[in-house]
């Protein structure tokens, strides 16, 4: 029992029909201990060696072979230093499950476990077509008005439960806040009125780039959380819609110096993290550490774990959080060529749909550089409509560009409007609602003195801080909440909506709510009945940009478009206009829009048509005439905008 062999140099733990090979980097170790367990929740091992690096190691590989090891068993590595110090229980990064040991908090087991590949067709959705919809996995389905099971909720199961509801919605493409196991205490604030130890609740920590977090398994385990996860997948799938992470290649959990330390510090500090010329951890993430991703080792970890994702547990592609890091230098300069390169050529992971977040902690900005097949986040979009639909002044031309995606110069003369992802909300800010709801950020919960988060949030509270009952208030955040929409949907790009945006979800003005886990950022889906005006337009609205050759079809290069302001063919480009009509015309299809930013009514000209204009969407009207996809027929070819509105017209 247990005869063991030297193995092959192949890192992390494949199973085999008679046993397994267990294999780990580690340049700096001078052997290495093995333990191996018969369930994670064990405390004496059935297994120990120590591997000495003269006879199991190849090169900087420690690696074994033994027999009659079986899937659920579990395992963990130490380091033998110079100084024979043994080092705590480690995280195999190639581990494709771990679990927390229930006497040790934040002290994990590796367990044993096969790899299967993903065989169920996917989706495959154009960019074209796609409308992305980010999602906590978590506060998605926590909320008791979710009506799913209790033990459903924050689950994957329970995401399961309203995938019918974002099929309806008409979104193609999910996007999952990240998922692999994370240090959920990194900064380790505690929450000012109760004293309770914050976690961090975003998963933008991560120890594992393989491994999924258990908390969104309705068991709590790390073995089930893989079925769960794939159940979940093969839904997604059988709906026709996406799934896509939010992955954190940047940096990991465990912090700088004095961090506590899961697995890159022990096995090789100098090879996994880049370091200033103090010696210091860099710190490009903000995070306290930063992955070197130029070393070989660290560029093979993420290439074999993105291949992962796709390959065996089905997923349709990837969001880079502070993508820029991953192409940067050793001391954070851009560079000609780097592992996004490699990412953008890879065979399979270019088919994929891969999105960055072109920039990063320290400063560097790098939006329009990443590499062919990467779409980008559009900030500039993002703060240019959140301040249009304020009414502030200078935006026109701004605007302009925004609404036909050209706002982003590209480096690749390859890449186009479809290249550029349009949101005016994240995860990361206000939401919709509360961008009309608070003028300043109420972080205080997170136990930073309201020090975190942006503060340039481009919002307006239309006349009260916070949640109110007045009607004229609210009817005025109603309808600038339609106005993002049109903004959103309506402009050629990607666009993204933030989970529950659709029906004015709140967070009570915390815009840096990665600490939360209450009902305070949950999903609160009573608003559905209360906000039901606007989750059918924003529905309606979908429906409408789908119906539109022009944002779906690979030839709309073709359609003319042009610039006009109340008077056809008189566009107002000067600092103080606040309004701009846009004339789509081509593949049969004749577009009209208008939006007025401006305080007062505005009466604007519509361009002359041997037909009718039929207007198909006023944010000013109340539902069902805020948006009608059969249109209502002009008599006259001039239309009073009111204030702060957005009018859409057709030609019937």
């Amino acid at each position: 029992m247990y005869n063991i062999k030297k193995g092959i140099p192949f890192l992390g733990c494949s199973l085999e029909s008679k046993g397994v090979n267990f294999g780990i980097y580690s340049n700096s170790a001078y052997n290495m201990i093995l333990e191996i367990y018969r369930s994670f929740k064990e405390t004496i091992p059935v297994f120990k060696m120590i591997l000495n690096r003269s006879n199991y190691a190849t090169g900087d590989i420690f690696h074994i072979y033994i027999e009659d090891v079986e899937e659920g068993m579990s395992y963990v590595w130490k380091t033998i230093d110079s100084m024979q110090q043994v080092s705590k229980p480690i995280l195999d990064p190639y581990a494709y499950c771990i679990q927390e040991d229930p006497m040790q908090p934040l002290t994990y087991k590796n367990i044993v476990s096969s790899k299967s590949y993903y065989e169920t067709k996917k989706p495959c959705i154009p960019w074209e077509e796609t409308i992305l919809y980010e999602v906590h996995v978590g506060s998605f389905t926590k909320h008791t008005s979710a009506n799913v099971k209790e033990i459903d909720g924050g689950t994957y199961k329970g995401l399961i439960d309203k995938l019918p509801y974002l099929k309806d919605l008409g979104i193609t493409t999910i996007e999952l806040l990240p998922v692999f196991k994370w240090n959920p205490y990194t900064l380790r604030n505690r929450h000012p009125m109760t004293g309770e130890l914050l976690q961090d609740v975003w998963g933008y920590n991560p120890i594992a780039f393989f491994a999924l977090d258990e908390r969104y398994s309705t068991s709590k385990d790390g073995v089930e959380v893989i079925k769960e996860f794939k159940e979940f997948v093969d839904a997604a799938h059988q709906q026709g819609l996406e799934v896509v992470l939010d992955v954190v290649y940047n940096h990991t959990g465990e912090g700088g110096h004095g961090g506590k330390s899961f697995n890159f510090k022990y096995l090789s500090n100098n090879v996994y993290y880049k370091f200033n010329e103090n010696n210091e951890y860099a710190n490009h993430a903000g995070t306290g550490n930063t992955l070197n991703t130029n070393h070989y080792i660290i560029k093979q970890l993420i290439l074999d774990s993105l291949r992962y994702w796709v390959t065996c547990m089905g997923v349709d592609g990837f969001r880079f959080d502070l993508a820029s890091i991953l192409g940067q230098d050793q001391y954070g300069k851009w560079m000609n060529h780097s592992i996004l390169h490699d990412i953008s050529e890879d065979p399979i992971l270019s088919h994929v749909k891969l999105i960055s977040e072109s920039w990063d902690a320290k400063g560097s900005y790098d939006v329009g550089r990443m590499p062919y097949h990467f779409r980008e986040w559009s900030d500039y979009f993002r703060d240019t409509i959140r301040k249009f639909i304020r009414g502030d002044q200078g935006l026109a031309k701004s605007v302009a560009d925004c609404m036909v995606g050209k706002e982003i110069y590209f480096t690749d003369a390859k890449k186009e409007h479809t290249h550029t992802v349009h949101f005016i909300t994240a995860h990361d800010g206000f939401t919709m609602w509360d961008l009309l709801s608070y003028e300043h950020k109420h972080n205080f919960e997170n136990g930073e003195d309201n020090r975190d988060g942006h503060n340039g949030n481009y919002s307006f509270n239309c006349g009260i801080e916070g949640e109110t009952n007045d009607t004229e208030i609210l009817n005025m955040r109603k309808r600038r909440v339609k106005n993002y929409m049109c903004m959103l949907l309506l402009s050629k790009g990607v666009p993204m909506l933030l989970m529950g945006d659709e029906f004015c979800r709140t967070q009570k003005g915390n815009n840096n709510a990665y600490c939360q886990d209450n009902e305070g950022v949950w999903v609160d889906w009573r608003r559905q009945q209360a906000f039901g005006e606007i989750l059918a337009f924003t529905k309606n609205l979908i429906r409408f940009r789908k119906s539109l050759k022009y944002f779906s079809d690979k030839k709309s290069n073709d359609y003319t478009v042009t610039w006009h302001g109340v008077c056809y063919n008189k566009p107002d480009w000067s600092y103080y206009s606040r309004s701009i009509a846009c004339h789509i015309k081509g593949e049969g299809e004749n577009i009209y829009v208008i939006a007025n930013s401006y305080h007062e009514p505005l009466v604007f000209e519509l361009p002359y048509i041997q037909s009718k204009w039929l207007r198909i969407v006023d944010t000013n009207l109340t539902s069902p005439k805020d948006v009608d996809i059969i249109g209502h027929v002009m008599e006259n070819n001039h239309y009073q905008v009111e204030s702060y509105s957005i009018c859409v017209f057709i030609e019937g």
